[in-house]
């Protein structure tokens, strides 16, 4: 608790900060800066990554329900189809590859499987489904 005797030796001296103490207080706040700035740095990086991740993820189970509204049961031949770079719309930085594999795992049944890359082909997201009649 602060006294009123105290209160007055605060008010009557007035010699303020020495030049060490200035300089310590400056780095402490150089320092609380520089980790705020780094922690900025590490949350921007996450935000993008789960930008990326999310845009694959999208565009991984849209090709899966296309896949499933117009699926032939009676295909019988693997099939591979590729949507290169620079090809969906809208989304210049994304691959997809569509495999189908039919009677798999078991006869009359097929494995769907959609792999979406990014950030040239270092990342990726990749889902399976397996198709029935």
């Amino acid at each position: 608790m602060v006294t009123p005797g105290i209160l007055k030796r605060l008010v009557r001296d007035r010699r303020g900060f020495t030049l060490l103490e200035a300089v310590i207080a400056m780095g402490m706040v150089f320092l609380a800066i520089l980790a705020l700035s780094g922690l900025a740095v590490t949350a921007s990086k996450g935000v993008a990554a789960s930008r990326h991740l999310t845009t694959a993820v999208n565009l991984a189970q849209d090709s899966l329900e296309t896949l499933r509204r117009g699926y032939d049961a009676g295909s019988s031949k693997p099939t591979e189809i590729t949507d290169a770079y620079d090809t969906i719309p809208d989304l210049p930085r994304y691959k997809r590859v569509l495999r189908l594999e039919p009677h798999r795992p078991v006869s009359g049944l097929h494995t769907a499987t959609v792999t979406v890359w990014w950030a040239k082909d270092r990342q990726s997201v990749s889902f399976s489904t397996i198709l029935a009649p």
